[in-house]
């Protein structure tokens, strides 16, 4: 059972793509966030087409929602500087959203997905983006020299520490999020092996709550790091 469990964690290869010579190998990884980035690229084309000012639809007034609340979880973090990170973290969070909660969709016949979010290459590349997102606030709103004071503050000797950070920060996203999502998925094979009839109400907390919960803290810590750099 558990070797079963195991071996889905295993990178399946989809199919293999001869460019210039080279064979390019495409995993079931890089397949779904294909299919995830494109959901969300029609989704957003979709969406905010016939936008009103004057009489908004249901639909852009939930956009309008979302927009609104990334904003404001920026603004308590980064203050008046938070609006120039509203589109990476909006970015950011439908993706993570979607990714954690795509394993939903495991009820459809013949399909079989599993979160790209469990592949620890997902979640290292994910964390490193948001690490020079940061290096770039801090660049951009500090310049070179405020940032060379901010490591000496309040101390010189907090140097090292402070520069261990931009390794510490990514490491612990990355982990956090990998590790929670493949614990996830380990415990909800486990149930469906063993109690599949217990499968819809812990998919409902493992596939949709914790999905989202993790998502949100992802985002929510990189705000934070974000918030940091511009202070």
């Amino acid at each position: 059972m558990l070797d079963e469990v195991f071996g889905k964690l295993n990178r399946v290869v989809v199919f293999r793509w001869n460019l210039f010579g080279h064979e390019l190998e495409i995993g079931d990884t890089i397949l779904v966030t294909w299919v995830i980035m494109a959901v969300l690229i029609v989704a957003c084309v979709l969406l905010t087409r016939h936008l009103s000012q004057d009489r908004p639809s249901k639909r852009q007034v939930l956009i309008e929602w979302l927009v609104q609340t990334v904003r404001n979880l920026l603004k308590t973090s980064a203050g008046s500087h938070g609006d120039a990170f509203v589109p990476y973290i909006g970015s950011l969070l439908l993706y993570l959203g979607l990714a954690n909660i795509i394993t939903m969709f495991n009820f459809l016949p013949f399909v079989q997905i599993y979160s790209p979010t469990k592949d620890i290459n997902v979640t290292g590349t994910l964390a490193l983006m948001s690490i020079l997102v940061v290096l770039y606030a801090t660049f951009r709103y500090k310049g070179f020299k405020g940032w060379l004071k901010s490591l000496a503050d309040p101390m010189p000797m907090m140097v090292p520490f402070k520069l261990m950070e931009y390794v510490t920060k990514p490491l612990s996203l990355c982990l956090r999020l990998f590790g929670n999502v493949l614990a996830a998925f380990i415990i909800m094979e486990i149930i469906l092996g063993f109690l599949p009839f217990l499968g819809a109400p812990f998919s409902v907390y493992f596939d949709i709550f914790d999905g989202i919960l993790q998502a949100f803290i992802f985002v929510y810590l990189t705000t934070l790091y974000i918030g940091e750099a511009v202070e």
